[in-house]
């Protein structure tokens, strides 16, 4: 029952070939694990990266931009010609809670 090319080696042989293949194993599954690392970090970087353009567009906001400030006097000076000087003047700074004219009705 003994393979015949296995009596050639001495015991020690056997016990290194055995060990080697087991450290080598080990090795593959520690690379393996490794290159998993990698890819997992590299997804947490480009989610932070993605998450960080995100924030930084978020702080650029239009209404506080120079031009963007000057047009919006430009309309409101036109709409308050057109419609009076106290056009505009009930409507909140958030635009969600109700305007003056609303909360005296109530």
């Amino acid at each position: 029952m003994k393979d015949p090319l296995l009596l050639s080696y001495t015991f020690e042989e056997l016990m290194y070939e055995f060990q080697s293949m087991r450290e080598h194993e080990k090795a593959a599954l520690e690379k393996t694990e490794q290159e998993a690392d990698k890819i997992e970090e590299a997804k947490v970087d480009e989610a932070q990266a993605w998450a960080d353009k995100m924030e930084a567009e978020e702080e650029n906001d239009p209404a506080k931009e120079a031009n963007n400030i000057e047009w919006m006097k430009k309309q409101i000076a036109l709409d308050k010609a057109a419609f009076g000087e106290d056009f505009g003047d009930d409507i909140g700074v958030d635009f969600n809670s109700p305007s003056k004219t609303e909360e005296e009705d109530d």
